[in-house]
């Protein structure tokens, strides 16, 4: 499961944000396909994706609104996709399972 700690070294690595644990909103939800829109979760990594999905999200707001998404496989935690949206713009997305990342 991606946690906390991960999200703070996160968005240090990739945004050169410092992030307070304190200051962060996590939610996870159980989501079918037809759920997920398709501006933040393309149709090609709909199709990698189990359906249901967990979805972990966190939410950081200081002078722009970040939103970052886990997927995860629902019967195990296992991280398989990663996304972050900055003011509602997808900025980042990843393959967790294989290594992929494709900025903006």
């Amino acid at each position: 499961m991606f946690d906390i700690e991960q999200l703070i070294d996160f968005m240090k690595e990739e945004f050169g944000i410092a992030v307070e644990s304190d200051e962060v909103g996590e939610e996870t939800v159980l989501l079918y396909h037809d759920e997920l829109d398709e501006q933040i979760i393309s149709e090609v990594v709909l199709q990698i994706l189990p359906n249901p999905v967990l979805f972990q999200t966190y939410i950081y707001i200081e002078k722009s609104e970040w939103i970052i998404g886990i997927a995860l496989e629902a019967e195990t935690n296992n991280p398989l996709f990663l996304v972050c949206l900055k003011d509602e713009v997808r900025v980042f997305e990843k393959l967790l399972n294989e290594g992929e990342s494709k900025n903006g």
